[in-house]
């Protein structure tokens, strides 16, 4: 068999993904696993081959089942995983790398020995994320690098859930980095570094040589008060020469992603073969022999993986580029595919969590991708001229591997990534080998040092242009719900069928009428949003609010999408966007801002630029408010309504009231009283949703006779004691009340009075900090309840 390796690999890669959605014990599998091994011992000492390559087959599969399970246990039986949250502790420990800045504070990493709480001393052994917060007094972090000991005083931190019925992404991807809690200290005065510890010597150089390059890069590029402290210039050089994405701000990160060039902002396998072609390149001009080239190579690559740190895509990259060097200079015949299943299983036998990343689907999937396709693709292309044709068959190769997973992980169907990687892969290539000379020079010559940033900044400029050059043609790239699972099984299965030999007349023409059908299904989603009852979500966006309702039919509603003060954190892409997607939800019929108070209103903007607005309505304008304008451009030409009190609208058989505001408190600012309040009838049943209206408003309801009665109530203003008064409730008279306010909150709500005061009523009481999205669903007659928390 010319790859042995590589079903072997993929069946361990399918142990893998049974037992993350079975979650056996390591004890469940080794039976099956040494049985089967044992049996494919047993067929292959008679001869029976093939029943043997089955039975391997079995025995890695469970292999993988075990390695997961056996990774799990130990994650979380770490001490580090129970320790209580809320707590200071005085940590030691050593660095594992140099702190990781981002756009409002830093993170340092370190392999925790001890941990100090109320005067004693207990050894520990695990790995923190501590996130040090940046300070306005001039405080900065001492110089870390990789291998440090430090002294860190910081307060187990929950990780960032948004429990609303999907999987939370943030714990699988700190189970997947290996770290076993999440620590915030407040300030860099903070952090003590107590001097190196034991570390291999060489690591700590290369740890430094990266912080100092960091540190150049900042002293050419800095713009104080800009996210992430530098340039876009200083961040695309950050991240393409040294790894480092987090200080890219949002906006450039929006607009790569869409245009289809962000990959090649994640240093990955085709980074990797860039480098090793330029370093050929060289070799070749020196002169040097294959044998001596190959080997410099695998020295320079290895520099590489730890200069960058670790990096997850980066260590991938130089794995499967190593173990082709290697195979090269042991055995000179070397299959990729036989590499690229060896670099996989050496991969996930030491951390089997990453097959269950998209960025390790990404890797392998794409490079699997150019290897099946790339040849096939190209003969089909006309004549180009130079390399405009292999550059196009690798592109299309490798989107046409990863679109599913595109699809799936990201919900981004791209095209222009075709276009504009003519440019961009130049311009990448240039910038790379530019950086990897420019930053070594600036060290050995700085009067050279500003003349080499604007040199630099001239293709990075265009490079970042060119993102948006194809932004008036929409349908190159545009955001789709989760695919359904066949149509991906279906996607793959036909795909693979056109790899037949063209003996197979039949099956290639069924593989390409059928790759055809589910490329149509997975770009455009056909597939109908409907709901037969009322459904009315109050989702789980932390300290602020977002309620989905979605009508008898297909028409749904969004109200406010949550929202940070900062751009740190994108509630709208990150919490609900996915939210609508995992329902197959493509457009919103109507889209509403209660207020224009940012944990309201910064998430709404990004919901407009990923779904279709039919209409939108607000009760007051804010016009000096960034966040409202960045709204309206990104509506377009959706009809604007104002919603004041009197509106009346039936959607799906359900009437939509306007209970408020009145017009005379809507003509000031869009504070909390002017809360949109909108009351949904569907039969007998009703349900109030009434912003961050305070007291007053509510004496206001009440006085203009307005029918209030509801069986649901989503409490005022978060819970605060500055609603939800007596007589506003005893009108309401609500069963259930459900309350949005994030864990922990430092504002105290919900508010004991408040919840004293629904306790009298009789009234169920929901909390999103507590039971996550809470759902209420109405036939006309009842409301049924469930909640993402139970």
């Amino acid at each position: 068999m010319a790859y042995p390796l590589l079903f072997p690999t993929i069946a361990f890669i399918a142990g893998l993904a049974a037992a993350a959605e079975l979650s056996p014990s390591p004890a469940a599998v080794l039976g099956p696993a040494v049985f089967a091994l044992a049996a494919a011992w047993f067929c292959y000492s008679r001869r029976w081959t093939r029943i043997a390559f089955l039975c391997l087959l079995a025995a890695s599969a469970a292999a993988g089942a075990g390695a997961l399970a056996s990774f799990d246990r130990a994650y979380e039986q770490n001490p580090l995983r129970h320790l209580p949250r809320g707590e200071y502790f005085d940590w030691t420990g050593t660095a594992f790398r140099s702190p990781e800045p981002g756009l409002d504070n830093d993170f340092i990493y370190i392999q925790a020995e001890s941990v100090e709480a109320r005067g004693e001393i207990h050894a520990v052994s695990g790995r923190l994320r501590i996130s040090v917060g940046r300070s306005d007094q001039g405080a900065h972090l001492p110089e870390i690098v990789a291998g440090d000991r430090l002294r860190i005083s910081a307060q187990i931190v929950p990780p960032a859930e948004y429990r609303n019925f999907r999987k939370s992404f943030t714990p699988a991807y700190l189970k997947s980095r290996k770290i076993h809690a999440l620590a915030s200290a407040k300030s860099p005065l903070l952090v003590q570094r107590l001097g190196p510890g034991r570390i291999f010597p060489p690591l700590r150089w290369i740890s430094r040589l990266r912080r100092t390059c960091l540190s150049r890069i900042d002293a050419l590029f800095a713009i104080p008060g800009r996210p992430g402290g530098l340039s876009s210039v200083g961040a695309v050089i950050s991240a393409l020469v040294l790894g480092e994405r987090s200080r890219m701000d949002p906006e450039t990160t929006r607009t790569l992603q869409k245009s289809g060039l962000y990959h090649l902002f994640a240093i990955s396998g085709a980074h990797i073969a860039l480098i090793s072609a330029l370093l050929f390149g060289l070799f070749r001009t020196l002169r040097l022999k294959e044998r001596p080239s190959y080997l410099l190579l695998l020295l320079v690559l290895v520099f590489f993986g730890f200069f960058v740190e670790g990096r997850a895509s980066v260590v991938r990259a130089v794995i499967m580029a190593v173990a082709f060097i290697a195979g090269k200079l042991l055995w000179r015949d070397v299959h990729l595919l036989n590499t690229i299943a060896a670099s996989a299983l050496a991969i996930l036998l030491v951390r089997p969590t990453q097959a269950l990343e998209a960025g390790f689907q990404l890797t392998f999937v794409a490079t699997l991708g150019l290897i099946l396709f790339f040849r096939p693709v190209r003969n089909r292309l006309p004549p180009l001229p130079s390399r405009i044709g292999d550059l196009l068959a690798l592109s299309i190769a490798a989107q046409a591997a990863v679109m599913p997973i595109m699809a799936a992980v990201f919900h981004r169907v791209i095209f222009s990534g075709l276009i504009l990687n003519f440019i961009g892969v130049p311009l990448v290539i240039a910038i790379m080998a530019a950086g990897y000379v420019v930053l070594p020079a600036v060290f050995l010559f700085p009067f050279l040092a500003q003349a080499a940033a604007a040199a630099l900044s001239v293709p990075i400029r265009l490079l970042l242009s060119s993102a948006g050059w194809l932004d008036g043609l929409p349908f190159l790239s545009y955001r789709i719900p989760t695919p359904p699972w066949p149509v991906i099984a279906a996607y793959y299965g036909f795909l693979l069928l056109l790899l037949l030999p063209k003996r197979f007349v039949l099956p290639r023409r069924i593989g390409g009428a059928g790759f055809a059908a589910a490329l149509v299904a997975l770009s455009i989603y056909p597939f109908p949003a409907r709901v037969k009852d009322l459904t009315v979500t109050v989702l789980d966006v932390g300290q602020g609010e977002a309620i989905l309702v979605e009508f008898p039919g297909k028409e749904k509603m969004l109200i406010d999408a949550g929202g940070l003060p900062t751009d740190a954190f994108d509630t709208g892409e990150n919490v609900v966007s996915p939210v609508l997607w995992d329902k197959g939800i493509k457009k919103i019929d109507v889209l509403v801002l209660s207020h224009a108070h940012p944990d309201h209103l910064n998430g709404l903007p990004t919901m407009a630029r990923n779904f279709r607005v039919g209409e939108f309505w607000e009760g007051t304008p804010a016009p000096e408010n960034p966040r409202y304008l960045d709204l309206l451009k990104a509506l377009g030409p959706a009809p604007r309504f104002r919603v004041l009190r009197g509106f009346r609208r039936t959607v799906g058989g359900v009437e939509i009231l306007a209970v408020a505001p009145a017009a005379s408190i809507a003509s000031g600012e869009s504070d909390n009283d002017s809360s949109v309040v909108l009351r949904l009838v569907h039969g007998t049943t009703a349900a109030l949703l009434t912003g961050d209206i305070g007291r007053t408003v509510e004496a206001d309801i009440l006085a203009s006779g307005e029918d209030i009665r509801s069986q649901v109530l989503k409490a005022p203003h978060h819970g605060s004691n500055s609603s939800s008064s007596e007589e506003f409730l005893a009108a309401v008279g609500p069963e259930n009340a459900v309350i949005s306010a994030g864990r922990g909150n430092h504002y105290g709500l919900p508010h004991p009075d408040v919840l004293s005061r629904y306790e009298r009523l009789g009234a169920r009481i929901f909390r999103t900090d507590l039971h996550g999205a809470v759902e209420f669903r109405s036939d006309g007659r009842r409301w049924a309840v469930r909640t993402s928390v139970r």
